[in-house]
């Protein structure tokens, strides 16, 4: 059986390509760009400052989260399958590298 946590360049540069897309669509340039960083422990309130984020730049913000790219993982329905709540372990460092290069 092939290891199901691993995957190809092409799958991973497919990925990262289609989300640079998505992210971006709709946004306009601005002159100063501002950058947000949140980090913290669940139920710290990201999600909350998250969305006055949004609603600031009236939606004209790129979210990367690191959270929504676990499931972007070629064979994540089979992670979740094998690994079931563990699922998130094997999924982190697929996530990890597309924060990175996004």
């Amino acid at each position: 059986m092939a290891n199901i946590v691993n995957f190809t360049d092409k799958q991973f540069e497919n990925r990262l390509n289609d989300n640079l897309e998505e992210l971006i669509q709709g946004k306009k340039a601005v002159e100063s760009p501002t950058a947000f960083l949140l980090g913290g422990q669940p139920g710290s309130g990201k999600t909350s400052l998250r969305s006055a984020i949004f609603e600031e730049t009236q939606g004209n913000v790129v979210i990367i989260d690191n959270d929504t790219f676990k499931q972007q993982h070629p064979n994540f329905d089979e992670l979740v399958k094998l690994y079931e709540k563990d699922v998130v372990k094997h999924a982190t460092s697929y996530s990890n590298q597309l924060v990175k290069l996004n």
